[in-house]
């Protein structure tokens, strides 16, 4: 490799040592947002289960007066009907009094259902309450744990940064940004090697994804240290010394 690929590909090994790092400080910082996520989807549902619960609640106690009102009606009449002087009134409150009772039996029913739904519930409110706790305890756990992470290699970051510096110092900057641009897109591999499929055919493909690389690409490599870069996934092209070599 020239000077300029030969910079660029010890800037690559730095890089590529950095992102690793990066992303395992990222991957802890994403399972943090997805439990904060799992807490936010849970307190929603909490909200909505216990408004609920609240007007579910007014309902049952409304049907509950009602049904006490209706006894209570059912209870005067029976002493009206210990009163009544003919056949006739006796009858017809009598029969008030068995189709108010059928009524207030319906209307039990349906309290006794809205009960049993209320309890239904607030055991489903509890079990979310408990799986609020455990995902709140394993947030708390997952936040100390990046933060512990993150300061325990953030020693070993600095170093790689001043060194990666140090690498990038030597390049044009129009070549660091094109660099940059190019790692951030690939996870830090910035480069791949252009390899020779066959040693009895000049036919070069771009490690970084298998797609053809030209041969005026890899004699711009070989013989003027000029960046080409893979027409497909856009990796810095570069050649290993005994490839290039062989090639001249």
């Amino acid at each position: 490799m020239g000077a300029t690929l030969d910079a660029l590909h010890r800037l690559q090994k730095i890089e590529i040592e950095l992102s690793a790092l990066r992303e395992k400080v990222n991957a802890k910082h994403r399972a943090v947002r997805g439990s904060k996520q799992r807490l936010q989807a849970i307190d929603a549902e909490l909200a909505a289960r216990q408004a609920q619960l609240k007007q579910d609640q007014i309902e049952a106690d409304r049907a509950e007066l009602e049904r006490k009102s209706r006894e209570g009606e059912i209870a005067k009449l029976r002493e009206t009907l210990n009163r009544v002087k003919t056949n006739k009134e006796y009858s017809a409150i009598l029969t008030q009094i068995n189709t108010d009772k059928a009524d207030n039996a319906k209307l039990e029913d349906k309290v006794l259902k809205m009960l049993s739904a209320l309890d239904q519930a607030k055991e489903t409110i509890r079990q979310l309450q408990e799986t609020r706790a455990k995902e709140a305890e394993r947030l708390a756990g997952l936040t100390a744990a990046a933060a512990e992470f993150e300061a325990s290699i953030a020693g070993q970051i600095a170093a790689l940064e001043a060194k990666r510096q140090e690498a990038a110092d030597g390049l044009p900057a129009t070549v660091v940004k094109m660099f940059d641009r190019i790692a951030k897109k690939h996870g830090g591999e910035a480069m791949a090697r252009a390899v020779q499929m066959n040693p009895r055919r000049e036919e070069f493909v771009c490690e970084g994804c298998n797609m053809s690389v030209t041969l005026e690409q890899v004699s711009a490599i070989q013989g003027r240290d000029d960046i080409q870069t893979c027409h497909v996934c856009g990796r810095i092209l570069y050649m290993d010394a005994v490839t290039a070599g062989a090639k001249r």
